[in-house]
């Protein structure tokens, strides 16, 4: 009998080239811009109340339409941040 599962797959060996490769770009680009886009998409909802407060005349609706945009492309961007990684 085989004590291996069928959850387990078969160990290859993986190429260490394109994985420190991968690994410097994630370290080097991709997490600070994935940190920026996550706090972008958590903090940007705060202008909203300050921006509807005031009122919404032709200048204000453009500069909210602006916020809501910025925040949608930091929620996209920011996707897949996570601090203990």
């Amino acid at each position: 009998m085989s004590s291996a599962t069928p959850f387990e797959s078969p160990t290859e060996p993986v190429p260490t080239e394109n994985l420190s490769l991968r690994s410097l770009v994630h370290s080097v680009a991709l997490r600070p811009l994935r940190f920026v886009g996550f706090w972008t998409g958590v903090l940007a909802p705060l202008a909203y109340p300050l921006l509807l407060y005031g009122g919404l005349d032709a200048q204000s609706l453009f500069v909210l339409l602006g916020v809501v945009v910025l925040n949608i492309a930091g929620l996209l961007l920011g996707r897949g941040y996570s601090r203990h990684a």
